[in-house]
């Protein structure tokens, strides 16, 4: 496989054994991106990567990807990123009607989710009684 389905390099050497190192997460980085942007959402780069919880420098070679393979579109909107500069929003080929982000409240980490059919990760038991008292 070649890119823009295996991370690439231009010149080889440090690049390309980057490239190799970082394939299988990757694609795992590519999987979320396209699972993200497929509920119909708009979002940069550094949006994305804000969501994922990831850094833009892991998400940003993965939405080029991406674009290059035809999964995401670069729409005309722009939007500031952190650097102040704008940034094209970013959507699901598959998805042309775009649905409003969820307000995300500052601070707060997210709640089990609502989504039917997915549940909690189960937590390991606690190795002592007291664990149990104090973490749940």
């Amino acid at each position: 496989m070649t890119y823009p389905t295996t991370p690439g390099s231009k010149g080889g050497g440090a690049s390309e054994d980057a490239g190799k190192k970082i394939a299988g997460r990757a694609k795992m980085l590519r999987a979320a991106i396209e699972n993200l942007l497929l509920t119909g959402y708009r979002l940069t780069a550094d949006e994305i990567a804000e969501r994922l919880r990831e850094t833009p420098f892991a998400i940003r070679p993965r939405c080029t990807e991406l674009v290059k393979s035809g999964v995401l579109v670069k729409t005309k909107d722009r939007r500031p990123n952190a650097s102040g500069m704008a940034a094209h929003l970013l959507r699901h080929k598959d998805r042309e009607t775009e649905v409003a982000l969820p307000a995300v409240e500052p601070g707060l980490k997210p709640s089990k989710s609502t989504t039917p059919g997915v549940g909690r990760i189960k937590r390991a038991p606690a190795v002592h009684a007291d664990q149990n008292v104090l973490f749940g």
